[in-house]
This record gives structure tokens, C-alpha cells and sequence, in this order.
């Protein structure tokens, strides 16, 4: 068939294209593991430096809760700086000279002999790394409760079970994969969408605008293939670069966390359970219809566009909706439905995170794959009639 005459020629242009060569395989091969891997690494380090750093406290009204004091004395890692000006203790803590304040009013052992609340107020500064101040503050505070409390039972001859009404047990009967899927499976399609979208523009760019510009659209015009087969030809080539594109982002995340060191052992067997066989093939299955419909809609701007760069500039906003609607997937309570799932680009974040969790319905995929094809055949239907529109292919 003269499509397919097309498409081997295109084939033969864009592999002799560097930048459209290393966007399709470089870049998703290399940038994902690396990216991934640099990120994971950071995060442990900025961890790892959180918790050797010494915690500056100024504690204030000491003589009246000696106990107190003498309990975040003992604590390791953390210092008193007792010199401190209580007028200064904002512009300290503004300053990160110190890292929190505890103040305790005057009554407060009167308080708790009096089985009454005493008042800890605690000052800090919630950017810091992690929360890593408040947290430890935190969990001293609620030992030192908890010792009062059980002393105060003892004193009243009383059993805790009097102040504690319930005995709540939360049973959560979702599997481990359904819950870790759920955050991980909205924030993957990330990565073969973008990368999907970004393997097709390129090439879709320069069979369309580029030829235009370059001149050499009219010697394809001029063949005796018919202009419906041309728009094939070219849709086929950007359709095969971005699925290659999307197949190898996905790959390089793949061999990005079984390279990771850093991911714990519990929730490394999790992901080894995910990123099975079966998950990755129908993970797979959603990158050809989703490639289809950026290839047919990129095809169709850039053969409207009259220049490589005003191509550009049509396409690069749709970089920014694209994300935007990815990133309504991974909110809460947004799920598959018979709705979402004619939606372009949501219904594919929202489907690998259902696949990802392992509770995929059938009906909505087999809606989510009709929406996309048929997007993308109404997308090459409009690109052909551009085709065929002699004002629009020479205007200038």
C-alpha cells in the first residue's frame, strides 16, 4: 500500500534526525532512572541530615516544670540555649538560630497535681526538613503525658479503661498493592504520557510544519499517493516514535526502582508484586491508543501551522494542559467512571492507577481504549481535510 511507501520514507528521515533520535530513546532511557535515582538519594540524604542535627531549644519557665525541662535535657541530639532572650525568641527562630521554643506557665505543676490541663506552648518553624523538630517534641511530650496520666490513675485508684470510652480497632481490608497503587498508579502516567506526548510533537513538527518550511512538501504532494495515504504514512511514523518513546520511558522507570537501594524491603516486594508481567502489558496496551491521539492531533496543528516555530508555539501549551489534567487523577476521590473515562489523558491516568491498584474494571477500559481511538480517528479525519485544504497547506 502507498501509505506504507509513506511511512518508510518518514521512518528513514527521522532516524537520521539527532534531536528527534534523542528525545525517542536517550532521553527516556537514560533521564528516568537517573532522575528517579537522583531524587530517592536526595530525599534519603536530606533525611539522614535532618536527623544528626543537633535541635536548638529554648525552654522557657524552667523552675516551674523541672521535670520537663530535665526530659528534653536527657534527649539526644538536642540542646538548651537557655541564653536566649524570651524578647528575641521570633527573630531567633526566624533566623533559624533556634529550631523551637516551649513555654510553660506558672501554674503548671499546680495543674497537674490538680489533675487539670497545664498549658505547653511550642513555637517553631514549620519549614523546616521533614517536621523533624515538631515530631520529636511530639513524641517526648506524649511519653511525659503518658507518665502522668498512668501516675494520676495510680493516685485516684482508678483503671485507665474509665477515661478511654472505646477500644477502636481500624481494620483496613484494602491490600497492600490497592493502597500503594492508588498513590503510585496516579503519579506513573506521568511518565509515558509526557514522554509520549514528547516522542510524537517532535517528529509530528517536522513531517508537518517542517516540510512546509523546508519546501520539500510539495515533492510528496506531486507522488502518486493519494493525500489520505500521505496523513497515514506520516500518523503511522509519529505514532511509532511515540509509542517507542513511551515503551522506553517505561522500561527506564522499571530499571530505575529495582536499581534504588534506598526504597524499604516491605514495600519493595509490594512493587516487585506490581510491576509484574501482566501489569506492565496492560499498562502498555494504554500507550498505543493514548500515542494515537497525540500523534493524530499533533499531526493535524502542525500541517495548520505554517512554520516549524509557530507549530511550536501551538504545541508547547498543550504541554501544560496535558499536565493539568494529569495531575486532577491523582486527587482524591477522582475515580474510573462511565464520565472520566471519555475524558482524553485523565481516563488514562485514572485507568493506570486502577491497574496499578489491581481493581481495573473491564467495561471502563474497554471505554477508555474506544474514547482514545476514536479521538484519534476524528483527529486524522480533520488532518486529512486539512490536507486537502490547498489554502491551508500553502498558506503563508
Amino acid at each position: 500500500m502507498k501509505f506504507w511507501i509513506i511511512a518508510k520514507k518518514e521512518i528513514l528521515d527521522i532516524t537520521r534526525d539527532r534531536r528527534t533520535m534523542l528525545m525517542m530513546i536517550v532521553l527516556p532511557l537514560l533521564l528516568v532512572p537517573v532522575l528517579l535515582g537522583t531524587i530517592m538519594k536526595i530525599d534519603s540524604s536530606q533525611r539522614e541530615k535532618a536527623s544528626e542535627n543537633l535541635i536548638k531549644i529554648r525552654f522557657v519557665g524552667k523552675e516551674y516544670a523541672p521535670e520537663l525541662y530535665q526530659a528534653f535535657v536527657d534527649m539526644d541530639k538536642v540542646i538548651m540555649l537557655d541564653q536566649v532572650p524570651i524578647d528575641s525568641i521570633g527573630i531567633y527562630l526566624e533566623d533559624k538560630f533556634l529550631d523551637a521554643a516551649i513555654s510553660v506557665q506558672e501554674n503548671y505543676q499546680r495543674s497537674i497535681d490538680q489533675n487539670s490541663q497545664a498549658s505547653v506552648r511550642i513555637e517553631y518553624k514549620g519549614t523546616d526538613s521533614f517536621d523533624y523538630v515538631k515530631e520529636k517534641i511530639e513524641y517526648l511530650l506524649q511519653s511525659s503525658q503518658e507518665k502522668i496520666i498512668v501516675e494520676r490513675m495510680k493516685r485516684l485508684n482508678l483503671d485507665r479503661d474509665v477515661v478511654q470510652a472505646y477500644k477502636i480497632e481500624y481494620i483496613d481490608v484494602a491490600t497492600k498493592q490497592e493502597t500503594l497503587g492508588k498513590i503510585v498508579g496516579g503519579w506513573l502516567p506521568y511518565v509515558f504520557i509526557l514522554f509520549g506526548f514528547m516522542g510524537a510533537m517532535y517528529p509530528a513538527l517536522d513531517l508537518g510544519s517542517g516540510e512546509k518550511e523546508r519546501g520539500t512538501l510539495e515533492t510528496i504532494l506531486s507522488s502518486p499517493a493519494s493525500r489520505l495515504d500521505i496523513v497515514i504514512g506520516k500518523f503511522l511514523v509519529i505514532m511509532f516514535a511515540a509509542t517507542v518513546t513511551a515503551f522506553l520511558a517505561l522500561a527506564g522507570l522499571t530499571i530505575g526502582i529495582s536499581q534504588i537501594s534506598d526504597i524499604p524491603p516491605q514495600i519493595m516486594e509490594v512493587v516487585n508484586e506490581m510491576f509484574n508481567v501482566k501489569t506492565l502489558a496492560l499498562i502498555m496496551t494504554l500507550v498505543l491508543p493514548v500515542s494515537a491521539f497525540f500523534s493524530a492531533t499533533l499531526l493535524a496543528l502542525s500541517i495548520y501551522a505554517n512554520s516549524f516555530k509557530e507549530a511550536q508555539s501551538i504545541a508547547a501549551p498543550l504541554n501544560i494542559a496535558i499536565v493539568f489534567i494529569a495531575v486532577i487523577g491523582t486527587l482524591p476521590g477522582v475515580e474510573l467512571n462511565v464520565f472520566t473515562a471519555m475524558i482524553p489523558i485523565l481516563n488514562v491516568s485514572l485507568a493506570s492507577k486502577d491497574i496499578f491498584a489491581g481493581t481495573m474494571n473491564p467495561l471502563y477500559m474497554i471505554e477508555v481504549y474506544l474514547s482514545l481511538f476514536g479521538f484519534a480517528a476524528i483527529s486524522v479525519v480533520l488532518c486529512a481535510r486539512t490536507f486537502n485544504n490547498e489554502k491551508t497547506i500553502f498558506r503563508s
